[in-house]
C-alpha cells in the first residue's frame, strides 16, 4: 500500500464520519415533528423503569440555549429528552424544562397501515 492510499482512505473514512456526525447533529437539532410525540414522563422515571440511555447529542451552537438530548430505549420504545443546560456565565438559568418526546410511527406511515 503506498502512502497515496493510505491518505486516501483516511480521508475517505473521515469524510463519511463526519457526513455521517452532520446529519445525526441535525437530526437531534430539529424541534419534535409527527414522529416525536410529547410526554409528560420525565427521563428519571425513564431510566427508573428499565429504559437505556443509546446516545447523548450536546447542541451548543446553532441555537439560543445550549442543550444536550439525551436518546432512551427499551425493547421497542424510545423516547429523546431534550434537557437545556444552564449558560456557561452560571448567572443565566436555562429557559425551558427538561422535555421528554416519544418515538411514534409518523402520521403518514400510520395513514398508509390503516389504508390495508
Amino acid at each position: 500500500m503506498t502512502f497515496r492510499t493510505v491518505a486516501l482512505a483516511a480521508i475517505t473514512a473521515a469524510l463519511t464520519l463526519a457526513g455521517t456526525a452532520a446529519a445525526l447533529t441535525a437530526q437531534a437539532q430539529t424541534p419534535p415533528n409527527d414522529q416525536w410525540r410529547t410526554s409528560t414522563t420525565t427521563l428519571a422515571t425513564l431510566l427508573q423503569d428499565g429504559y437505556k440511555i443509546v446516545a447523548v447529542v450536546n447542541d451548543t451552537r446553532g441555537s439560543a440555549v445550549p442543550a444536550d438530548t439525551i436518546f432512551v430505549q427499551r425493547d421497542q420504545s424510545a423516547f429523546k429528552c431534550i434537557d437545556p443546560q444552564q449558560q456557561p456565565d452560571g448567572k443565566t438559568k436555562p429557559s425551558a424544562a427538561p422535555a421528554c418526546y416519544e418515538l411514534v410511527p409518523p402520521s403518514s406511515a400510520a395513514a398508509a397501515s390503516e389504508s390495508k
